[in-house]
């Protein structure tokens, strides 16, 4: 049984498209995490505090466990990701409490535009007219879903301009991560040495703004493990192993099913309303966004091989 389990585990890994399975099963883990933020009784700084403080010793764990280690070279070649990841960790959860989860996860969907004005210095990809046209429709909707936002939805500006805020760090972070990743640092290796990075500023952040440090309920820190689990392990985990095989642009376009999930949920678990106009909004970022993806043609990138 243990043999025809090893043999199945083998075949599935060795699916063509298994890097995309593990991109879209990241993004899935993504959209259920402002669920959890939403529902926690301690402020952002708290979540965050807790969240960096699991998932430091999880990630290394994870990183040992399947064939990595860390080296003074790869701290020195993650320090800046990581102090990026710390940042949009910090306004991200901070624009979920702030603001609604439509608003906070859908302003996010504008990633894939900023990627495409990077990619072309960082990855020699060409932009074309119609990319820049797509993307000033993206980003109509998104400013649609921000201004028509319903005052029974929990929307407030200052948390949009986090989501802003949050989407431009995350951004950044997520093609840093990319070129890593394409310079074969091991997957697992690199995200424990970027939770280090992160706690150096979360930590202190979360000990000097917090005043709930020490009101965590069990419900609390249920949804604390669950995000490091969930979120944590299974979406930056496996987006993560994943990038060195899946297009920058590609990767991006995946993460547009992240604030649908959240929405939805958010809608059904929290009754937070959507107006008209802001559905509208959504589709026009969507419908958007997939035919700036479409106009993609870059040539494959080189895959790595797999990791044990």
């Amino acid at each position: 049984m243990t043999s025809s389990f090893a043999t199945a585990r083998s075949n599935f890994r060795q699916r063509e498209d298994i890097h995309i399975i593990a991109a879209i099963t990241a993004v899935f883990a993504w959209g259920i995490g402002p669920i959890f933020n939403k529902t926690m009784t301690v402020d952002p700084s708290a979540i965050v505090f807790y969240r960096i403080l699991i998932g430091v010793p999880l990630m290394t764990a994870m990183a040992y466990l399947n064939g990595g280690s860390l080296s003074v070279d790869l701290m020195k070649r993650t320090a800046l990701p990581g102090v990026l990841f710390a940042l949009s960790m910090i306004t991200g959860f901070a624009s979920v409490k702030m603001t609604s989860i439509a608003n906070a996860t859908l302003i996010t969907t504008v990633q894939p535009v900023l990627v495409l004005f990077v990619a072309p210095k960082m990855f020699g990809e060409k932009l074309r007219p119609r990319q820049i046209l797509y993307s000033g429709f993206a980003l109509a909707g998104v400013l649609i879903v921000v201004l028509a936002a319903a005052s029974t939805s929990g929307a407030h500006l200052s948390g949009d301009l986090l989501s802003v805020a949050n989407v431009t760090i995350w951004t950044s972070y997520f093609v840093l991560s990319k070129k890593r990743r394409l310079a074969g640092v091991h997957s697992w290796s690199f995200l424990s040495a970027v939770f280090i990075w992160s706690a150096v500023v979360v930590l202190p952040y979360g000990f000097i703004f917090s005043n709930d440090l020490g009101a965590m309920t069990n419900g609390d820190w249920g949804r604390i493990i669950a995000m490091a689990v969930g979120p944590g392990v299974v979406g930056h985990g496996l987006m993560t192993w994943a990038q060195s095989h899946v297009d920058v642009t590609l990767a991006s376009l995946l993460g547009l099913l992240s604030p649908v999930i959240s929405t939805a949920l958010a809608w059904a678990i929290l009754d937070q309303s959507l107006t008209l106009w802001q559905s509208g909004g959504a589709v026009v970022v969507l419908v958007s966004l997939a035919f700036l993806v479409r106009e993609q043609r870059t040539p494959a990138e080189a895959s790595l091989g797999h990791e044990t």
